[in-house]
């Protein structure tokens, strides 16, 4: 089916533009969503009559959005979260997540923007990549630490003290859950060995016809 956007859309295109989506997507996601309208003739004419208006719009809109690209990538998220011995989380973090977080520093941010396409299932530092504008792409960096004995979430400046130390102790956290997920994986391979060898000496040997 042929649409017109009506906002960015991560992957397809930018407000205005017609394109050509599976039925299910467009009538399921892009018009619920606010994101797309049919490319009716009444409804193109009316986008045209819209694109001088949204030309200046889009101009300050990119505008906006570069100043925000300064901001973002001078920031830090760290959340902490329980986890087991190999470093997977018992919850997740997800886009709804970091919007939330970065909405009570004063940031509003659309999770929609934000490529991140599974929740964050495991400790570790991760650069989160964000559309704050169709040519205009940053990394959020967002860290996942184990809680020691309750849940927090923080906004830092990455060029903060501690920042980069945070960074440190996730990087050992993670070595430390290796080195567990490794003695799990030996332990196992030794079981298996055990256990085979033990099945080999319950089966009676072949003798030869005399």
């Amino acid at each position: 089916m042929q649409l017109i956007l009506v906002d960015d859309v991560i992957h397809l295109g930018r407000r205005g533009k017609t394109v050509t989506v599976a039925s299910g997507y467009g009538r399921n996601y892009l018009i619920p969503k606010g994101l797309a309208i049919p490319a009716t003739s009444a409804n193109i004419k009316i986008v045209e009559q819209q694109k001088i208006s949204l030309a200046r719009k889009e101009s300050k809109i990119k505008e906006n959005a570069e100043i925000l690209s300064q901001e973002i990538t001078r920031l830090h998220l760290v959340f902490s979260r329980k986890a087991g011995e190999t470093g997977a989380l018992f919850g997740s973090v997800t886009a709804k997540d970091l919007t939330d977080l970065l909405e009570q520093k004063g940031f509003t941010l659309d999770r929609r923007k934000i490529e991140l396409e599974q929740p964050l299932k495991t400790i570790g530092n991760f650069p989160i990549p964000t559309y704050l504008h169709p040519e205009i792409r940053v990394e959020l960096l967002v860290s996942v630490m184990l809680e020691e004995s309750s849940p927090f979430a923080k906004v830092l400046e990455r060029d903060s003290e501690e920042s980069p130390k945070i960074i440190d102790n996730i990087e050992n956290q993670i070595l430390e859950a290796k080195k567990v997920l490794e003695a799990q994986k030996e332990a196992l391979a030794s079981e298996a060995e055990e256990a085979s060898k033990n099945l080999a000496s319950m089966i009676p040997e072949e003798t030869g016809n005399s």
